[in-house]
């Protein structure tokens, strides 16, 4: 037992020598190294900040001789962009791209002078659409712009003007050698023949209710029209010339303008001469009936016999009301008997409808009706 105690003393003894052995040999060694390499590491890792903070504030010889050749460096460089600068190679385009500015001035006043030359001087007024003879007397009675659309042909004609072509075939038929003028106008921002589209525009409106292409001339000009949203009035002008003296409007008539410019109501020849309809009747407006129908198909047959024949058709409405109102229905009841004419066969070419609103029909009880006259 005392062996064994002895064995293990000396053991201890024996290992902390060891352990001292080793702490001196090698655990100084590893705190030196730490410490070099922990110094290493801080240089290494913030190798910018120092060198900042040295040019800032350390005032060591080496640090002012890297910020002499800093300096220098920026000096050369400059030294190198005057040269670049000051060369004749360099100085022959900016001495030719000197603005002149009195030459600048003179060439835009030249050509504002040459805008203003092409620019149309006076400012575009819209007329209603009113159509005149050649003495700028009054033949219709519309008081409503038309309305036209920039760079679109399409004019728009105003609803209380709507029975403008009947009347002006009406003038072309008792006046045979008229001639109608249509002014068509674009504004100078337009394509350069839109003017004339729009006079083209309104013609086949014309022809398609059979007034005769001859009679019928187109003339464009430009002028300044203010459109607004792309939409504008005005834009079109239409002018009757060559007219008999007692088919002019004069200004002091123009309340009676619609009839004056016609000729009165007579009876034609033939079996056909005369037809007053009062039935066909919903309300104010004339829708047709059996009987209508029945007269027109037979007036379409007697007018093939007859190739020199027209049918004239009248609408008249009564007097309760106001009369540009009784006006206006009694075109929507001509139309309508218009329409169930080619409906029927007869040509567009041979039809004249005429609105007479409250004028008289020339016959007792309701003075409403639709009279078929043909000549």
């Amino acid at each position: 037992m005392k062996n064994f105690f002895t064995g293990t003393l000396a053991f201890i003894v024996y290992a902390g020598l060891c352990l001292a052995v080793f702490g001196y040999f090698f655990i100084g060694r590893l705190s030196v190294d730490d410490t070099n390499l922990v110094d290493h590491n801080i240089i290494e890792e913030e190798p910018i900040i120092d060198e900042l903070i040295a040019i800032e504030i350390d005032s060591t010889p080496s640090t002012n001789t890297t910020l002499d050749q800093q300096l220098d460096s920026i000096a050369a460089a400059k030294a190198m962009t005057n040269s670049i600068l000051t060369s004749e190679d360099s100085l022959i385009p900016i001495e030719n791209n000197i603005i002149d500015t009195d030459t600048v001035q003179h060439d835009l006043n030249d050509e504002s002078n040459m805008a203003l030359n092409n620019k149309e001087t006076t400012v575009y007024e819209a007329n209603t659409f009113i159509i005149t003879d050649q003495h700028g007397n009054q033949l219709t009675n519309c008081t409503t712009f038309t309305t036209i659309y920039k760079n679109n042909p399409k004019v728009k004609i105003p609803y209380p003007c709507r029975a403008y072509g009947n009347e002006l075939k009406e003038i072309i038929n008792t006046n045979p050698k008229a001639q109608i003028i249509i002014n068509g106008y674009a504004s100078s921002t337009e394509d350069a023949d839109m003017g004339m589209r729009r006079a083209q525009y309104v013609k086949r409106l014309l022809t398609n209710i059979g007034v005769n292409d001859n009679q019928i001339t187109l003339k464009s000009a430009i002028k300044d029209i203010p459109f607004k949203s792309g939409i504008a009035q005005g834009g079109i002008d239409i002018q009757v010339l060559n007219i008999n003296e007692n088919s002019s409007i004069s200004n002091s008539t123009k309340s009676t303008i619609v009839t004056a410019a016609k000729p009165s109501v007579t009876a034609g020849s033939g079996p056909y001469a005369y037809q007053r309809f009062t039935k066909g009747y919903q309300g104010d407006f004339f829708y047709g009936n059996r009987a209508f129908t029945a007269y027109i198909k037979d007036i379409e047959n007697y007018l093939s016999e007859n190739p020199s024949k027209k049918v004239y058709v009248y609408a008249y409405t009564d007097t309760v009301g106001n009369a540009t109102d009784n006006f206006n229905i009694g075109k929507d009841n001509v139309n309508t008997a218009r329409r169930l004419m080619i409906q029927n066969g007869i040509t567009s070419n041979r039809i004249v409808s005429i609105s007479k609103g409250e004028e008289s029909s020339g016959a007792t009880g309701n003075n409403r009706s639709i009279v078929v006259i043909v000549k």
